[in-house]
């Protein structure tokens, strides 16, 4: 090999130091395809619908427009037309475990359970439930306009109102619990 040679090569090799980081960044970013569902463990909503604002009453008889219990806090939501069956109160146990697990982040996490029933089911065991009632109808359409309007789906509501995921029912519970966690440790609101 000949000095000439020689010399390319190390030129080279300092290039590909300093180039090669960023054009397998480049590649990485741009080139590999993670195909439609990302990361999300749930069915993303793209773009988010804005939560409708209807007129709520809570257990203590007063009435609430829902657009305010969507803001400020990441919001698991449960909606139970005619009331919560088995499968709800079950899934009611699995959101409750979901929040306990997110430690020191659960505060900034809400769980409510939306009804049209004429009275709140009475829930001592589930502290942190919040149970509203009133008529379902914007929520129902909201829902089944994504398929998503199937008795016992999980929906995650941002701080800002905007419904971005859903859970269909009979899930272990884990994909909401990565994708809040990830939400919680990513966003600087709610």
């Amino acid at each position: 090999m000949t000095t000439k040679t020689r010399a390319r090569l190390k030129l080279l090799g300092v290039m590909m130091v300093f180039v090669g980081p960023l054009a397998l960044a480049y590649v990485l970013y741009y080139g590999l395809s993670y195909g439609a569902a990302g990361t999300n463990g749930g069915t993303l909503i793209d773009p988010a619908k804005r939560v409708p604002n209807i007129t709520l009453t809570d257990a203590a008889g007063e009435t609430v427009p829902s657009g305010a219990l969507f803001e400020q806090k990441w919001t698991i939501l449960q909606v139970a037309p005619g009331g919560c069956d088995d499968a709800c109160v079950e899934s009611l146990k699995e959101t409750r475990q979901i929040r306990a697990l997110l430690h020191r982040r659960a505060t900034r996490v809400q769980r409510i359970l939306l009804t049209d029933s004429q009275t709140l089911p009475a829930m001592p065991e589930q502290p942190d439930l919040s149970l509203y009632r009133g008529p379902l109808d914007d929520f129902r359409a909201m829902f089944e306009s994504q398929d998503a309007a199937t008795p016992g789906t999980v929906y995650l509501v941002d701080p800002l109102g905007n419904w971005m995921l859903y859970y269909p029912p009979g899930g272990d519970g884990s994909a909401l619990f990565k994708d809040v966690k990830h939400l919680l440790k990513l966003s600087h609101i709610g």
